[in-house]
């Protein structure tokens, strides 16, 4: 008896263990790209999404590099001090899809907003699919 209950324990661990690498690799691959996006840098931001995300970042974006170069840079400058705080990571029952509920922390830090992203797997690896609001 003593034996199953080790084993049941060991095996209870290890599927929690693996949740859990699960959604900090979401939640490091949600980071990484809300840290290329908010510094402008959408080449970068694209290769954390699904290809038609990518596509559709780099359509959105276009008329940023048609600024002013100094308005660009005010810009740029701006957005690249805002921080980002991630709040909670669900996995949908496939397993294949996930959200991320996370925070967005203007520069004065009086401010935030909440937001979400859509996260799917894709040749195995996590990918942005759709941002939220």
């Amino acid at each position: 008896m003593k034996k199953i209950s080790i084993i049941f324990m060991a095996i209870a661990f290890l599927f929690l263990a693996s949740c859990t690498g699960r959604e900090k690799e979401i939640s490091q691959k949600t980071l990484s790209f809300l840290d290329a996006y908010f510094k402008t840098d959408f080449a970068l931001a694209g290769t954390f999404c699904t290809n038609a995300m990518a596509l559709e970042l780099k359509e959105k974006f276009k008329s940023i590099d048609s600024l002013d170069p100094v308005i660009k840079q005010m810009l740029q400058n701006h957005s690249s001090l805002i921080q980002t705080q991630i709040l909670a990571v669900e996995r949908f029952k496939r397993g294949d899809s996930a959200k991320v509920s996370y925070r967005v922390i203007m520069p004065e830090g009086k401010q935030y907003f909440d937001k979400s992203i859509s996260l799917v797997m894709e040749d195995k690896e996590w990918r942005i699919s759709k941002l939220g609001k």
